[in-house]
């Protein structure tokens, strides 16, 4: 068994299709299909079921969790031996959506220019879905917004807490009057949106109509020209308070308050690229000094 093989496999039990595998790794579709032959023939069980796309058998599912070990104790040996004190290679970060639009571009923008040699990529997404990726060493770091995470696996460094506030354009004058409208929010998954949707509850709001987005200047656009309203970070529409072009209302703390928490995993090497980022968060950015916190608070 070798590791290019664990590798071929790993790629086509993400993708669910030796297709989609093969456009991934850059492989013809028939090199794929061999490979994954030849690994079920050493083996000698079947790892895939193939009535509909490739789905792994219990055997699989066992092979799985020994291949993505295999592999990442392979890059994380192959990063270490590189590894230098000038930050190179590549580093890859994940943001929840709202920070992403906030904060994050000014961020990687100040790293790039004094680390040129390392190659950034930023995924956007949900919380579950980045705290899915950093668990599976699909990312090197992120940023989440979540109530709480248990994984002993995980290591939280920091946390940032924010104020979020409904707003709406200027045609409503009490908060009662944004109940009838849309909200123009996150997809499912987003934690600022189950607050919403617990208060909203709470004050007897059951029929919620919303509007899903997947960008915050999308939203807060969208406020303005009246589409509907929403619940976003209080930082995120000042200007737009102090100009006078958005109302805001505030709710009770406990479903305001979010909190944003910057994750790794502990096995993850804390190479020399990510040790400089994690200064330049210090440095540059109103997060302050990191330091470890209870996973379970």
């Amino acid at each position: 068994m070798e590791s290019n093989e664990l590798r071929i496999f790993k790629a086509v039990a993400e993708e669910g299709s030796i297709t989609k595998a093969a456009q991934t790794l850059g492989y013809v579709q028939s090199n794929v299909t061999a490979r994954i032959q030849q690994l079920e023939a050493e083996l000698k069980t079947q790892l895939f079921y193939r009535q509909h796309g490739m789905i792994l058998t219990p055997a699989g599912v066992k092979l799985s969790v020994y291949a993505e070990k295999i592999i990442h104790l392979l890059d994380e040996g192959k990063k270490s031996l590189n590894d230098s004190a000038a930050p190179s290679g590549s580093l890859s970060i994940g943001a929840n959506h709202t920070l992403s639009s906030l904060n994050i571009p000014s961020l990687l923008s100040q790293y790039h220019k004094s680390y040129s040699q390392v190659n950034l990529s930023l995924t956007t997404s949900h919380s579950e879905d980045l705290i899915y990726k950093i668990l599976h060493f699909q990312l090197d770091c992120a940023f989440v917004n979540i109530f709480s995470i248990k994984d002993d696996s995980i290591v939280k460094e920091l946390i940032f807490e924010e104020n979020l506030v409904l707003i709406s354009n200027l045609e409503c004058n009490k908060i009662e009057d944004l109940f009838l409208k849309s909200f123009l929010m996150y997809p499912t998954g987003c934690s600022t949106r189950a607050q919403l949707e617990n208060w909203l509850r709470l004050n007897g709001v059951t029929n919620i109509r919303f509007m899903e987005f997947n960008n915050l200047h999308s939203i807060i656009e969208g406020v303005l020209a009246g589409l509907g309203v929403s619940f976003v970070p209080k930082s995120a529409v000042k200007k737009y308070i102090e100009e006078g072009s958005i109302k805001y209302f505030t709710i009770p703390s406990q479903y305001s308050t979010t909190k944003t928490f910057f994750i790794r995993h502990k096995d993850s090497l804390k190479t020399s690229a990510l040790t400089k980022f994690i200064d330049l968060i210090e440095l540059k950015t109103p997060y302050g000094k990191l330091f470890p916190i209870n996973l379970n608070t």
